[in-house]
């Protein structure tokens, strides 16, 4: 680390990195942000989530902020359009493929517009390579899990944070194994939320089993994220891209040829469901691009609480669209898993502050005993 970054880099919360569609296709070193150090050991909430006070920076931060609450939108409106097809009779490989479609090719125009390679450097293609695999297995099990639950139930960051905690934080303290226990409590309150069913034991099962493919994508999508350490940081957005819908169409086609799921016919798609199908991928690469490129700019104190923003369209939207009212369990077990993950971040930030800020002193005190030793 050289000087010039310490003062730039910011931690970035798993609540951010550890989401299934809205996963940041860059690395922690690779994502800066212009909050500033603070060099006392006390923890303060209102500098955790204060900007800088220089205007330039604060202007930029502030963008970078809008553009975060943009990707949860745009988010939310792909998982209301899986949602919407999955009401219209297309399973969910279907429009995983769909998806994956339109994202190979936005990704190959985008390439060709800016003259990126699409296939990224070759000493670390193997890398890419896996990180698609990973993250494409990851969003065919939360699209079969959006399927099966609710809107505030299904997203990402409710079962995600936990896993992503855990696997990507360098260190774990007593104190953050106390949040997770009381995240993993949570994750128990929604799980047990009664469903309304027609069919009490058929809706049990396939709510167990949609939850199931929630967590496994949780954890496919942290394991994604740590080869992208692995990555070099010239590995450019539009590549990832390019990997993700190549890999995705590998998975999704054998499904489609050997008849695993009821696929529709080209035929038999109104042209009202191709328009969603656009909609979809065309809002998931743009979803893509704002939390990337809002994650290099915004500091991440701020950063943490808003992209808890995904929770509150997702209870909006499930209300309004699908009438999905969630039960008292759900919405404490949501609140709960909200508020401890977000202590485990803010804490995770003001360590980090707290390490780089010790870095500082130190390049301080050995640049005096130079200057000393040369006088």
């Amino acid at each position: 680390m050289t000087s010039n970054s310490e003062g730039n880099l910011n931690p970035v919360p798993s609540s951010v990195i550890i989401v299934n569609e809205s996963t940041p296709l860059i690395s922690q070193d690779q994502q800066l942000a212009g909050g500033h150090l603070h060099m006392d050991t006390a923890f303060s909430l209102s500098r955790c989530l204060s900007l800088s006070s220089e205007e330039p920076v604060r202007e930029k931060q502030v963008v970078g902020l809008a553009l975060l609450v943009s990707s949860s939108f745009l988010f939310t409106g792909v998982s209301i359009m899986v949602k919407v097809l999955d009401k219209l009779g297309y399973p969910s490989f279907q429009i995983v493929l769909a998806r994956a479609c339109v994202q190979l090719s936005l990704g190959l125009i985008g390439c060709l517009v800016s003259r990126v390679h699409p296939l990224g450097e070759k000493g670390v293609r193997k890398w890419i390579l896996v990180r698609a695999l990973f993250s494409s297995i990851a969003l065919i099990l939360f699209f079969s899990s959006l399927t099966q639950l609710t809107l505030i139930e299904a997203t990402a960051p409710i079962f995600k944070v936990i896993i992503g905690s855990v696997v990507l934080s360098e260190g774990f303290s007593t104190l953050e194994a106390v949040y997770s226990i009381m995240s993993c409590v949570g994750v128990v309150l929604i799980a047990r939320s009664s469903p309304s069913p027609i069919s009490v034991d058929e809706d049990e099962y396939q709510r167990s089993f949609a939850i199931a493919c929630a967590l496994a994508a949780s954890l496919l999508s942290a394991m994604a994220y740590t080869t992208v350490k692995k990555l070099n940081q010239s590995v450019h957005l539009l590549v990832h891209c390019v990997y993700f819908g190549c890999v995705t169409l590998g998975l999704c086609m054998p499904v489609m040829v050997f008849g695993l799921q009821d696929f529709k016919l080209p035929h038999q798609i109104k042209n009202y469901d191709l328009g969603i199908m656009m909609a979809l991928g065309s809002l998931a690469f743009l979803g893509q691009y704002a939390i990337n490129t809002g994650l290099r700019m915004s500091p991440s104190g701020p950063t943490t609480v808003i992209r808890m923003t995904d929770i509150v369209f997702a209870f909006l939207f499930g209300i309004a669209l699908f009438k999905e009212v969630p039960s008292l369990s759900t919405i404490f077990g949501t609140l709960l898993i909200i508020c401890m993950t977000t202590c485990i971040n803010m804490y995770g930030w003001h360590l980090q502050e707290l390490k780089i800020a010790e870095i500082r002193r130190r390049k301080s005190r050995e640049r005096l005993v130079q200057q000393q030793q040369r006088n």
